[in-house]
């Protein structure tokens, strides 16, 4: 008997670990993109999950099941046998399982929808969804046959149901399996709920101050706090996530991307956004703190000595307060961590998340942060930004 081990080394930047203590089942059905799953497989693992494999028949046909168990490292069910697999993967802790059907064809959702048995990928379904399991469905499969009228109502009856769904990627005349992140963003919001239904704004990346019309005082934010703060936002179930400002990476689709770059642009936009109503407003910008006076709408010369005057800049932060009665979060950069940043931002923001710059805190870079409210603070030593954005988002959730 191979002996085999649940952990997966993992980049630090790329996981926040939301599915610790869970267990996937993957149900695969017949589709050219079963060669995808492997690697999904891992990016699961990776995020902290445990993974069971199951395959239909015609997917055991195109990929060996011996892949899916170096994937997982677990073994793979392709039969039910008399240990009932269907109902013994899923009755214990169900609290803490979710099924997976990925890729999941056309013939699959069909038999979903209307009580059909036949393989393993329904037959986990069968009972997984009758028992309370959180379902996600990936589909792939042609583009006409996912735009087929039939499968479309099958689609929206097992959504009008729970079963959740990762959108497909729609090249030429295919209907791909979603990415990576995509698939793994969608399970990890099936797993956790404690924002569901609410409402953030994030306000992120380097804001800048013009001196003229081609040169400006920007700081060194990336935007990579802010882009983790939405990816966690959404997979604790946020409804509605804006991020305003700019980012040095790539934001997922299910953000509402509001691009701003001048501090005009900052304030204009954001005091225009959180009048729309939201929950909780997350400021993680890296904004200047001065203004010049002597901005020129003509391109300075530089054969002459250039001396700018700086004007200290109202926070935006305090703009924000006068628009908005919701959660307000400040992050505070300083040389002190245990310093009163409520106090800082004089009594007008709820939390902050107080770092230093001992070391470089921009960009993909492990820091120690304070989290600082009115009433309690909590230490996050030598953290990485995507884990450190989850317990800040967590810590959100439990104040509004």
């Amino acid at each position: 008997m191979t002996s085999y081990t649940n952990m997966l080394p993992y980049d630090e930047n790329s996981y926040s670990r939301m599915l610790e203590g869970y267990t996937v089942i993957v149900a695969t059905s017949g589709s050219i993109s079963i060669y995808r799953i492997p690697d999904l497989v891992r990016d699961l693992r990776r995020e902290g999950a445990s993974v069971i494999v199951g395959m239909s028949q015609s997917s055991a046909a195109m990929v060996s099941p011996e892949v899916m168990k170096w994937a997982s490292e677990k073994d793979v069910v392709t039969e039910i046998t008399g240990r009932i697999e269907h109902i013994t993967l899923f009755t214990e802790n169900p609290d803490k399982k979710i099924l997976l059907i990925a890729p999941a064809s056309y013939n699959t959702i069909g038999k979903m929808a209307n009580g059909i048995t036949d393989s393993i990928p329904s037959l986990f379904f069968s009972f997984a969804f009758g028992h309370g399991i959180k379902t996600v469905v990936a589909p792939a499969m042609h583009k006409s046959m996912m735009e087929n009228p039939i499968n479309l109502e099958n689609v929206k009856k097992l959504r009008d149901l729970g079963v959740r769904f990762v959108e497909p990627i729609y090249d030429d005349e295919k209907a791909k399996l979603g990415s990576n992140a995509s698939i793994v963003d969608e399970v990890c919001r099936a797993a956790h709920e404690t924002l569901a239904g609410k409402r953030i704004m994030i306000i992120s990346g380097r804001g800048e101050e013009p001196i003229d019309p081609i040169r400006s005082i920007t700081n060194a934010g990336s935007g990579f706090t802010g882009v983790w703060a939405a990816k966690n936002a959404y997979r604790l179930g946020a409804s509605i996530i804006t991020y305003v400002g700019n980012a040095q990476y790539d934001l997922p689709g299910y953000v509402n991307y509001i691009h701003a770059k001048s501090m005009d642009e900052f304030e204009d936009r954001s005091l225009k956004e959180v009048e729309k109503g939201y929950d909780a407003v997350i400021v993680t910008a890296a904004l200047p703190d001065f203004k010049v006076s002597e901005r020129s709408d003509k391109k300075y010369s530089s054969d002459e000595t250039l001396r700018l005057t700086l004007e200290p800049r109202e926070k935006l932060i305090y703009k924000l307060r006068e628009k908005f009665n919701g959660l307000l979060v400040a992050f505070r950069l300083t040389d002190n961590i245990k310093e009163d940043a409520i106090s800082h931002f004089e009594g007008k923001i709820d939390l902050a998340v107080v770092n230093t710059y001992e070391k470089d805190p921009f960009g993909k870079v492990r820091n120690n942060y304070r989290f600082v409210w009115k009433n309690g603070s909590k230490i996050l030593n030598d953290a990485p930004k995507p884990m450190m954005t989850r317990m800040l988002l967590e810590q959100i959730s439990s104040m509004i």
